[in-house]
């Protein structure tokens, strides 16, 4: 099943909502509409939202305009101030003001003359309205007339009222008529419906994957000679009718302009809907999947949403408008020069969505301190990718996110398949960058590392596995070495306060990837630290400390290992984290809790 055909399905559905423009227009932002008379007079009228802090434009149906990425092409029947009106906004003197650049007059003429040619003969009393008006206007009359600057580069459109109302000419049933194309058009087999139909040159643009062109990026495009054969142009090198080419891009769009039907993951932006028999099955399910991959930061929330989710994954959902059987779409975009790239495409059964995404929140569950919680909730798949990004000024910097690690998480969550190394890798280089173990990062070790030992019939490797809370008993050198380095830590943060640099900052890096080398002098700089414990007034700590460290101790072998892999690196993170943030021990008084340093 393709990405176009599903998409072309969802937008009958989306149209039958209102939710997608209706076939040969296109949703676009409009501020202004020049309200036009008999006689062509004009008066400008601002439409823009102003409900918010700002007046902002609204999104209106209009008739799908040409694309030009760099020529002159005028929109039909509405378009910014220099095609309309022959103005732009130049500054003079400190000031904006109705002005003309280069190329304004081109513009405007192009507009003019598209026009007139398009409503010759035409007696409907709107179009002899507008055509008044374009034959009489001049750029000038912008500032005579007392126009606000605010509406230049703005889209307007036109409006006229025939004594019944006022409507915008663009929706006259005359201009309808007039945008209908001929039947001399090239017919082709359609890839995508199938049906004999005229074939798209060009195929619509699409706006709102992050980082494309603000103007739009196609999904589909021909635009040199290296991409065609067999003498082939542009979109005849694969026919898409020009009906389905319209009703993708218009889907598409409609996701894109939805901020609850996609969400950007590093440099993907992700897109979601799904298709089952009801329009309310396909709603509901459509809502979780947005909750599931954005989850709620209220933790009551997350509750529920988990608790729903594991209902869908059981087969025996609660609410019977969440269908199991229902069909589920990802599309994963990332902008490629002034084309979209599919970053991933995944088709399942939202009870498979619901089972991966559950699965994928229990492996990163991390017994955690009370007050460090490393997610409130569910945790969010975008979460993740910013722990690999660098820090600057304690705030993680999107852009250092690796670019293809975002879509290689997503395919693995919605897949059930382990989660990619290279997101182990990233999160291990930043610890060894900047030092910080926080739960979130000894979770993606745990999560990546469990994920990628399950479903081996080897019954050792389940020795091999993280186990959420702290484990005393784990024979592993690797996590008994991190537990042990916390100790050590504690001990001299006890016996040293105030030290500017610990040994967490010198030495976590080289004691997690060549242990026999580090911990030696580490062992030998604790004895001095719990001797100077002993002596004072925190001698029982001391002592404890002690036996915590002989406890450890006495589950490694004699040959400390002399270098560890990526996977042991992630053991040695967890064990660090489980020791320095586990509860209480039974033994352990009241006054004698390890110093907390933070996560």
């Amino acid at each position: 099943m393709t990405v176009l055909s599903s998409l072309v399905r969802l937008y009958d559905r989306l149209q039958a909502a209102g939710e997608a423009p209706r076939p040969g227009y296109s949703a676009e932002k409009i501020s202004f509409a020049i309200e036009l008379d008999a006689a062509g007079n004009a008066r400008l009228s601002d439409r823009r939202d102003v409900t918010g802090k700002k007046p902002v434009a609204v999104l209106m149906d209009v008739p799908k305009g040409p694309k030009r990425a760099s020529g002159i092409r005028a929109n039909p029947f509405w378009d910014k101030t220099s095609y309309v009106l022959g103005v732009t906004a130049v500054e003079e003197e400190g000031e904006i003001r109705a002005g003309q650049g280069k190329r304004t007059a081109d513009e405007h003429a192009a507009f003019v003359e598209a026009h007139l040619e398009r409503l010759e003969g035409s007696e409907a009393p709107g179009l002899r309205a507008l055509r008044a008006f374009l034959e009489a206007w001049t750029p000038e009359q912008f500032a005579e007339k007392g126009w606000p600057v605010a509406a230049l580069d703005q889209n307007l459109v036109f409006e006229f009222d025939d004594g019944s109302g006022p409507r915008f000419v663009h929706d006259m049933a005359e201009v309808a008529r007039i945008l209908v194309k001929g039947d001399d058009e090239d017919e082709g087999l359609c890839l995508v419906t199938g049906e004999a139909a005229p074939v798209a040159r060009l195929h619509p643009s699409i706006k709102g994957v992050l980082g494309a062109q603000s103007s739009g990026a196609s999904l589909v495009s021909f635009n040199n000679d290296a991409y065609e054969s067999y003498g082939k142009s542009q979109g005849d090198n694969a026919p898409v009718s020009e009906h389905a080419a319209f009703a993708y891009g218009a889907a598409l769009n409609a996701l894109l302009s939805h901020k609850d039907r996609h969400l950007r993951i590093g440099d993907t932006t992700t897109v979601f809907w799904a298709e089952a028999k009801e329009a309310a099955a396909a709603g509901f399910a459509e809502m979780l999947l947005g909750q599931a991959i954005n989850p709620p930061d209220d933790a009551s929330e997350g509750k529920r949403l988990q608790a729903a989710l594991a209902e869908v994954a059981s087969g025996r959902p609660a609410d019977p408008q969440l269908d199991p059987e229902t069909t589920v779409y990802m599309l994963g975009l990332a902008p490629n020069a002034a084309r979209l790239s599919v970053r991933f495409w995944h088709v399942g059964r939202f009870g498979d969505f619901a089972k991966n995404t559950v699965a994928f929140w229990e492996d990163l569950r991390i017994e955690a301190h009370p007050d460090h919680p490393p997610w409130h909730g569910p945790p969010a798949i975008w979460s993740l990718l910013y722990e690999t990004a660098i820090r600057v000024g304690g705030k993680p910097k999107a852009e250092t996110i690796p670019p293809l690690l975002g879509g290689e998480l997503m395919r693995a969550v919605l897949m059930g398949q382990p989660l990619p190394r290279s997101l182990l890798t990233a999160v291990i280089g930043r610890v060894r960058a900047d030092g910080h173990v926080s739960g979130r990062r000894a979770a993606i070790c745990k999560a990546v590392i469990n994920r990628g030992l399950r479903g081996h019939d080897d019954p050792l490797l389940e020795k091999e596995m993280i186990p959420v809370s702290l484990d005393r008993d784990n024979t592993n050198p690797a996590y008994r070495l991190g537990r042990l380095f916390a100790v050590l830590e504690s001990a001299q943060s006890t016996a040293l306060p105030g030290l500017n640099a610990t040994i967490k900052d010198r030495y976590f890096a080289a004691a997690s990837a060549t242990p026999a080398r580090v911990f030696p002098l580490l062992i030998k700089n604790a004895t001095h630290h719990l001797a100077l414990l002993k002596k004072g007034e925190k001698g029982g700590l001391g002592f404890w400390l002690e036996q915590q460290m002989g406890d450890i101790w006495a589950g490694l072998e004699a040959d400390m290992p002399r270098a560890f892999n990526l996977e042991d690196q992630g053991r040695f993170i967890a064990g660090y984290y489980h020791q320095r943030w586990a509860p209480k021990a039974a033994d352990q008084d009241d006054d004698l809790e390890l110093v907390e340093t933070d996560q």
